[in-house]
């Protein structure tokens, strides 16, 4: 009786938990539109049964919400976020509506090392082409920490800072709602000292005088239809100020939530709902 009750509760579990990877639905719809090549990029299996996750559970499923897409910031992976996945899901969507890929390499790489490389804008940019395929709606993002620097560029497109890849035309018109949350985006308050290699350089670093950061903050208006940014006066990973400017507001956004007394990881963790409501409702509360 107490095995077969055991058995029951993983079942169920199995059932209503996250699905950590790609359904099997998805993972065809990429290998036939795309090839193995992308399947494996944006699976990224390389890294374990939890870095990515999103589907539909067969091509007939009908989809009633616009495809989120969530970026996980430096050092993660997109798996962090469960608890917003899990907001999501409250509030109906399906893992045909939720969507995510682990870029870099969940970090094997400390923090101090890691920048915003062309390798990443390109996997980013792919996993947004290939969910609007596949949902055939436009799609909501919602970015985290440095995650969304390398999201805008993504949807920004243009050429990469460091490799000078062509990577094509905006998105903005694929995207309706985005969401950074504690996003780097004019640099971290950690980088006021510039230095050659990694997170702080100037070219592809999160020094607020990078040509990466000049080159996404030269335009505004191209993330999408709706635009959000939350942050906490009191973040100790990204900060509040550098260069002498605030570092997560987006110029030309639709509104913002600025929270006083959160870190980082705090400020991610306690506004899921909020990040939800935004999707829906295009407002901040």
């Amino acid at each position: 009786m107490a095995h077969r009750t055991v058995v029951a509760f993983l079942l169920f579990c199995g059932l209503i938990g996250v699905h950590a990877e790609f359904t099997n639905d998805f993972r065809a719809f990429i290998h036939n539109n795309f090839g193995v090549a992308l399947v494996n990029q944006l699976e990224r299996k390389d890294l374990g049964a939890d870095a990515s996750f999103g589907g539909k559970s067969s091509s007939g499923e009908a989809l009633k919400r616009q495809a989120v897409i969530i970026v996980h910031g430096i050092t993660n992976k997109v798996t962090r976020f469960n608890g917003m996945v899990d907001a999501l899901k409250r509030r109906g969507y399906t893992s045909g509506e939720i969507y995510g890929t682990t870029w870099g390499d969940a970090g094997a790489t400390p923090a101090p090392l890691v920048d915003m490389k062309c390798s990443y804008v390109k996997q980013i940019r792919a996993m947004i082409i290939a969910v609007r395929q596949y949902t055939g709606t436009k799609v909501d993002i919602v970015a985290y920490s440095m995650g969304s620097p390398l999201a805008r560029k993504a949807i920004l497109g243009g050429n990469c800072v460091d490799s000078r890849e062509i990577l094509g035309p905006p998105l903005t018109e694929l995207i309706d709602s985005f969401v950074s949350v504690a996003g780097a985006n004019y640099g971290s308050a950690l980088c006021f000292v510039p230095i050659p290699v990694g997170a702080c350089n100037k070219r592809t670093g999160l020094h607020c005088e990078s040509e990466f950061l000049a080159d996404i903050n030269g335009q505004y208006k191209f993330e999408g239809s709706h635009i959000f940014s939350i942050f906490s006066s009191a973040d100790d990973k990204v900060g509040f100020r550098s260069c002498n400017r605030l570092v997560s507001p987006i110029i030309g956004q639709t509104g913002y939530v600025k929270r006083d007394g959160l870190n980082h990881d705090q400020l991610m963790d306690s506004t899921y709902e909020m990040q939800a409501s935004f999707l829906s409702k295009h407002r901040p509360r």
